[in-house]
């Protein structure tokens, strides 16, 4: 299955800023402080995206994401750099798989994330 690099920018856009099932979305559901499993989640995420665009800037020669980027930055950031991309960076291979593949797999990692941040903020509003 080859993507375009606007689509998968399209996809990604969608699991972190759309107005459903999303990041945003599921952050919105959490009231005030976040929780610490939340607040975890969100780590977690931040982190597994510094480490895919640390290994897709090294074979593709692009720049890695700021250091400085929290979640909302750093996803920002990702989706202009996905956009960025040509198709011969998606059919790169970094550790034995391919770019696209592994964008695909960010991609559904976020909705997962999304997904038990929503949960985990529901747990709270109706505690």
């Amino acid at each position: 299955m080859a993507l375009a690099p606007q689509d998968l920018a399209r996809l990604l856009e969608g699991a972190q800023n759309g107005p459903h099932y999303s990041i945003r979305a599921a952050l919105s559901l959490a009231d005030g402080q976040p929780p610490p499993r939340i607040a975890g989640l969100v780590a977690g995420l931040t982190g597994s995206k510094r480490a895919l665009w640390a290994r897709i800037a090294q074979v593709t020669g692009m720049a890695a994401p700021p250091d400085d980027a929290g979640l909302t930055r750093l996803s920002e950031w990702e989706v202009q750099a996905v956009r960025a991309l040509k198709p011969e960076h998606l059919a790169m291979r970094v550790q034995g798989r391919v770019v696209e593949e592994l964008l695909l797999e960010h991609v559904r990692e976020v909705l997962w994330t999304a997904g038990q941040i929503a949960a985990y903020a529901n747990r709270v509003r109706f505690a």
